[in-house]
């Protein structure tokens, strides 16, 4: 693919510092064993740092959408009969309980000057199962021959004062599509997604998209489930100048990206790369200016990038 040499801005607004992160690990609700949340209308249930939407459908008796809590532990019974189970068993590092979510699931955030730094997501029971083996609905992920390049992610959108911003993050909660059939995976067990590249948000939507669909619908079900959900509030709306002319380049990339700072302090400047997972993959002090990146997979990847105080998370992709 052609490198796309255009300078990309980081669009931020750097902000001068943040406060410690909330996080909601869900462990306070009250729930009978083998449980799940349970309202016979939409009424949403909340954290000490969000609101999650809970959808009930009155006319006919069931969960229709948005979150629900749970500590049901069914990582083994397919099919619909099972929508609260999750592969990983219990929720993130053996918790209690965890939350699962439907497509257009959306998260409203407390405080509308924070961001959502992060969660663990894992798929569900239900989920994990068709895509495996089939089911009369949906496909095996993979066909018969193993060949076919079948996919679920999410993309969690950011929102602010009803404006969708600019910026996504994307988990593949199954992923069929590479080369070398050895590199498929579904993801069985809690992974770490980074949304601090989202930037300051009043609430967040969680968006499915699937290879296997009919009729305008996704037949692979349309769930899934977080646990740990992070944020922090943003303390500082104050521009600091000296991250203005920050840029990164090419963004897509093929070989090697360029970091052009011009105002900031080298010697304090920390440069470090994860993967979609939150997995750091390298880390760099000092005057570094272009990063050998020939090394690493096709796929989306963050750079964080902090001098002092200031800190920004940017999305850059691999081609």
């Amino acid at each position: 693919m052609k490198k796309i040499h255009t300078l990309i801005a980081l669009g931020f607004m750097a902000f001068s510092s943040r406060s410690q992160s909330v996080l909601a690990d869900f462990e306070s609700f009250g729930l009978p064993a083998n449980s799940a949340y349970s309202s016979t209308a939409s009424i949403s249930f909340s954290t000490t740092n969000a609101f999650f939407t809970h959808k009930y459908d009155t006319q006919f008796s069931y969960w229709a959408g948005g979150f629900a809590y749970t500590n049901k532990y069914d990582s083994s019974t397919a099919g619909s009969g099972n929508l609260y189970g999750v592969k990983a068993k219990y929720g993130y590092n053996s918790s209690a309980t965890y939350v699962v979510g439907q497509d257009k699931g959306i998260i409203k955030l407390k405080a509308p000057s924070n961001s959502v730094d992060g969660f663990y997501m894992t798929n569900t029971t239900y989920a994990y199962k068709s895509m495996k083996n089939g089911d009369m609905f949906a496909k095996k992920f993979g066909g018969v021959s193993g060949n076919d390049p079948d996919y679920l992610k999410v993309t969690v959108k950011g929102y602010l004062n009803g404006t969708l911003k600019t910026d996504s993050s994307v988990f593949y909660l199954a992923n069929f599509t590479f080369t070398n059939n050895a590199q498929d995976y579904l993801v069985g067990s809690w992974q770490y997604v980074n949304t601090s590249n989202l930037g300051q948000v009043d609430s967040i939507k969680f968006f499915m998209y699937s290879s296997d669909n009919s009729g305008g619908f996704m037949n692979t079900p349309a769930f899934f489930a977080i646990d740990n959900f992070s944020t922090s509030q943003i303390v500082g709306l104050q521009e600091n100048s000296a991250f203005q002319e920050l840029m990164l380049y090419p963004n897509p990339f093929e070989n090697s990206i360029q970091l052009k700072m011009e105002g900031l302090d080298n010697k304090k400047m920390q440069v470090m790369l994860s993967d979609i997972y939150g997995k750091k993959i390298a880390e760099w002090n000092n005057a570094e200016r272009e990063f050998d990146l020939s090394d690493l997979s096709p796929g989306i990847y963050f750079f964080e990038i902090s001098e002092g105080n200031n800190k920004i998370t940017k999305k850059i992709i691999k081609n």
